[in-house]
């Protein structure tokens, strides 16, 4: 119980770390990105995932950091068929907090390489 608390803990600072408490409502500086609708897909290259809970094609993600390469498309809209707050194209990375939506995914047996696709609300995206 006390590994559980303490891992807890660390990733709890993890983020506060790398989010700032004080952002406007959907885009600061640092591009970070509050209560927004994000579309994403593209080849990973890697991903680190912590509570990712799927039932078919829907999903809740309480933290990702993926990254993709040449072929990623991210979307980031203040909210579903809202405005376009970011695009970013070709290798890029993001982060999200507390996704929930359609996640996909699908291995190429010959290359061993993983084509994601996302499209959801969440609460905190950084690219």
């Amino acid at each position: 119980m006390r590994n559980k608390i303490i891992g807890l803990t660390i990733c709890l600072l993890f983020i506060l770390i790398n989010f700032p408490a004080t952002a406007e409502i959907y885009r600061s500086q640092s591009g970070i990105y509050r209560d927004c609708y994000i579309v994403t897909s593209g080849t990973m290259t890697n991903r680190l995932t912590l509570g990712l809970f799927r039932l078919g094609n829907k999903a809740l993600i309480i933290y990702m950091n993926m990254g993709y390469k040449q072929d990623g498309n991210t979307f980031i809209y203040n909210k579903e068929n809202g405005d376009l707050l970011s695009h970013e194209q070709g290798e890029h990375s993001f982060i999200v907090i507390f996704f929930r939506g359609n996640y996909s995914y699908y291995k190429d047996p010959d290359t061993g390489s993983i084509f994601v696709a996302m499209d959801g609300l969440t609460l905190i995206a950084r690219v």
